[in-house]
């Protein structure tokens, strides 16, 4: 016979708890999911202990817990109470679109899970899915920036009892729209039931919910070249954990099976390097490749036996102050926090390592604009800077590597760096081109020019740009392909620069791909300047010899 809340704590009142607990002594009662005795303490305390308890005690609150449950949490059958997802839609392929419209089911957690810090805990006007796990693994369930209205999400295992709840969020930091995504952990052959509602009654809309395989993602990418003080040209990558949180230890196994290390720390340097990287990831904390070996010979606690995965000796330290401390006696990770300070941590995944960062020789990436692609065939190179930088410093750096800050002539070419440059910089802003504006009359739009020389015949500014807020003198991109006037001591957060590569045809004066007379034309315009593409012998001069070369390469140029 099964019991309800109501009716244990009746039956409480006249009965000894030896009667719940089978032959368990007096002062004692079983704990229903493994039959050992426990104290009865538990009974009548108030709490409702259908969780795991300091000892071990599990007394499945709709069983044995003697009315300290809710009706919610202790209902009438064994299932520990739920929800009606019968008419739940089948999920395929991994994606589903939806519309609450007319959708009038809310899904009352209160008490079960926490949403959030805003609001209650109902997902109001809500849909239900069932989608089946094929293969076990890691999986994201997701309606981030895939939805019209503010969502919740609450996910269940096998049914919708409160008892088999996955886990349950409302906002998910980084996404759009107060939509969320789900980190959680699926069993092949298993079914799962997805809630998806709203954050209120009000709210109304469409949607798409996906559940995908989690993998690893690249949060960013830095680049430390030499040339920027890094004893060798190096890469910081920071990841972001496939799946749910995991732990230091998971963290350096997934990196590892990458063919990647968790990055060591030579210097107060690469200190800020690695700290810079690691400010991408946008929740949880972040691992880096220091552990404490209690094997090691100078091991004690809290200093010794710390060493780097790599192998790289350990000659610097950041510690935070107080730090290590080696609280609560397992605390032999590495962590990097705000501000570049080190902590140590537990390998426990309740921790949230979302992330870790990398490290591998490389040097930033180059894209060669193929003239058969449309393109002047020069290398454009982008990416984030990892040491402060000024627009001035800037354009005296990309000279000093062999090349200088893009010039962007064209809707083509901008076009190309939104392709292929400016995802690769993880930088919304601050993105120094080579545009300088002189000093003179006419702002905001007048005396701006290219620091190649070249005239200004394409533009991009932004609406409302330039407006030369406080003398604002330099170009820059943001990453939808539009310009900025900036203060030159402002400090950039990534460059571009341009590698003009030598052109099989000089006097191909526009790009056509043939010398002809649209190129002497232009020749003959410029006679008797000086400074000019057309100057082809370089003499100061466009004159009698630049006609004899143009004649000379008469024709096509391949």
């Amino acid at each position: 016979m099964f019991l309800s809340c109501t009716s244990i704590a009746l039956t409480l009142a006249f009965t000894p708890f030896t009667a719940l607990g089978g032959d368990c002594p007096d002062g004692q009662v079983a704990d229903c999911t493994d039959s050992d005795c426990i104290d009865d303490f538990y009974i009548g305390d108030g709490f409702c202990d259908g969780v795991d308890q300091a000892d071990g005690a599990n007394l499945c609150c709709y069983e044995n817990d003697g009315g300290d449950c809710d009706d919610k949490q202790c209902p009438d059958d064994p299932g520990g109470g739920g929800a009606d997802c019968s008419s739940a839609i089948e999920l395929v392929d991994g994606a589903v679109d939806f519309d609450n419209t007319d959708a009038t089911v809310e899904l009352d957690l209160t008490g079960v899970c926490d949403l959030g810090q805003f609001g209650d805990d109902i997902l109001y006007k809500s849909i239900w899915f069932r989608w089946t796990c094929s293969e076990s693994g890691n999986y994201i369930a997701s309606t981030c920036n895939q939805a019209t209205y503010d969502t919740r999400l609450a996910i269940f295992e096998n049914n919708c009892q409160f008892s088999n709840l996955v886990g349950c969020l409302d906002d998910t930091p980084g996404c759009n729209g107060f939509t969320q995504r789900i980190s959680f952990t699926a069993e092949a052959g298993n079914d799962y039931y997805l809630c998806v509602g709203a954050y209120a009654s009000f709210y109304v809309g469409t949607g798409t919910l996906t559940v995908e395989p989690a993998v690893r993602s690249l949060q960013r990418v830095v680049p430390w070249p030499s040339d920027l003080g890094a004893p060798e040209d190096t890469i910081y990558e920071l990841w972001e954990t496939a799946g749910a949180s995991s732990t230091w230890e998971g963290c350096r196994a997934e990196a590892e099976a990458a063919g990647d290390q968790l990055t060591s720390i030579s210097s107060a340097e690469e200190n800020a390097v690695v700290t810079f990287t690691a400010g991408g990831l946008e929740s949880g904390i972040c691992a880096f490749g220091l552990y404490q070996d209690r094997t090691d010979s100078g091991y004690s606690e809290p200093l010794g036996g710390w060493k780097f995965t790599d192998g790289t000796p350990l000659t610097y330290t950041n510690w935070n102050g107080g730090e290590p401390n080696n609280a609560g006696g397992i605390e032999d990770y590495g962590q990097l926090t705000g501000g570049g300070g080190w902590n140590d941590n537990t390998n426990d995944s309740t921790e949230n390592w979302a992330g870790y960062v990398v490290k591998r020789p490389g040097s930033p990436l180059r894209y060669t604009w193929e003239t058969s692609e449309g393109g002047n065939g020069n290398d454009y190179e982008g990416f984030a800077l990892p040491v402060a930088m000024t627009q001035p410093e800037a354009i005296a750096y990309a000279e000093a590597r062999g090349g200088h800050l893009v010039t962007i002539t064209s809707e083509a070419e901008s076009q190309m760096l939104l392709a292929e440059i400016i995802p690769n910089l993880y930088a919304t802003d601050g993105i120094a081109i080579g545009l300088v504006q002189q000093p003179g009359p006419g702002e905001p739009f007048a005396g701006w020019g290219w620091v190649t020389g070249e005239p200004l015949k394409y533009t991009n500014w932004r609406a409302g740009e330039p407006n030369d807020a406080g003398g604002e003198d330099y170009g820059q991109i943001y990453d939808d392909g539009s310009w900025n006037d900036a203060l030159g001591s402002n400090i950039l957060n990534a460059v571009i620069i341009e590698y003009e590569v030598a052109s099989p045809c000089p006097a191909d004066f526009n790009g056509d791909g043939e010398v002809g007379g649209a190129d002497l034309t232009e020749l003959l315009a410029a006679w008797g300047t000086s400074g000019s593409p057309q100057d082809l012998d370089g003499d100061g001069t466009v004159g009698g010899a630049d006609l004899t070369l143009i004649l000379a390469t008469w024709g096509s140029c391949f």
